[in-house]
């Protein structure tokens, strides 16, 4: 289930009954492979800006899966920019170059999970910190409580560039976890959920556009008085909130895509 609505210039996205089995791929999702096949070519010049790319059927049967996965690899290549779908007039090639924003898009926690899988994360610190009313309403917790903060960057890759600045609230019931988290390799959730009364039930964001914090401006070499795109996510399950993460993106660097559709009773 996915829900939207406008509050105060808050969006909020929620990800209900979630499959464990989503996270069994080790190379991510067939689309994915075929997303990034396709990707090299466009980069190598196989396939020229201008020029229509192979249909539905024929990449299907190169590939041998269904037209489905191809469609949906085709998709995330149309939001990246590289082509344009027109219905009678096949998949044309508009840019041979990824865009220079960051982009996301996610229909399911599979998805979240090779975000972290794909990307690589900075280690910066653990920290305790006592919640004040309003960070204790934003990540889920009680005020006064005392909870973990870990801080940390999102890179493309070592070497590469910034993708976020990240702060991590995880509730005191993990202070036996919480040291194993730097050594991880994978997302935080995916270790804190083996640890806990059962799996992610749900996982809701919030979307805010904000001043970015000078310090954290100073991680991403960023100029003073940037502005950020901050998605917090609230991961829950049976015990309640697992982990509330804060994303700090620059905001003139992330396209964030969601499709909803509509759905046609009987």
């Amino acid at each position: 289930m996915i829900e939207q609505h406008k509050e105060a210039g808050l969006y909020s996205m929620s990800i209900s009954s979630l499959d464990q089995d989503d996270m069994a791929a080790e190379n991510g999702p067939r689309y994915q492979r075929i997303q990034r096949v396709l990707e090299e070519r466009l980069a190598a010049g196989q396939y020229p800006v201008g020029s229509l790319m192979p249909t539905e059927i024929e990449l299907a049967s190169e590939f041998a899966t269904s037209r489905f996965t191809v469609r949906e690899a085709l998709r995330h290549l149309t939001e990246r920019g590289y082509i344009k779908r027109k219905q009678g007039l096949g998949t044309r090639v508009v840019a041979t170059d990824p865009k220079a924003e960051y982009v996301q898009s996610f229909e399911s926690l599979q998805e979240l999970f090779h975000v972290a899988v794909e990307t690589w994360f900075a280690f910066h610190e653990t920290t305790r910190v006592t919640l004040d009313g309003e960070l204790a309403e934003r990540v889920g917790g009680r005020q006064g409580e005392e909870w973990f903060r870990v801080t940390g960057v999102r890179w493309t890759h070592p070497g590469g560039r910034a993708v976020c600045h990240i702060q991590s609230f995880i509730p005191p019931r993990f202070a036996d976890v919480v040291d194993k988290l730097e050594d991880h390799d994978g997302p935080f959730f995916s270790l804190l959920e083996r640890y806990d009364q059962g799996p992610i039930d749900e996982v809701v964001q919030e979307i805010r556009a904000v001043p970015m914090p000078p310090e954290i401006s100073r991680t991403l070499g960023l100029q003073k008085g940037s502005w950020a795109l901050q998605l917090l996510r609230r991961y829950i399950t049976a015990g309640g909130v697992m982990i509330a993460s804060f994303n700090w993106h620059p905001a003139d660097q992330l396209t964030y895509t969601m499709r909803i559709e509509r759905h046609r009773g009987g």
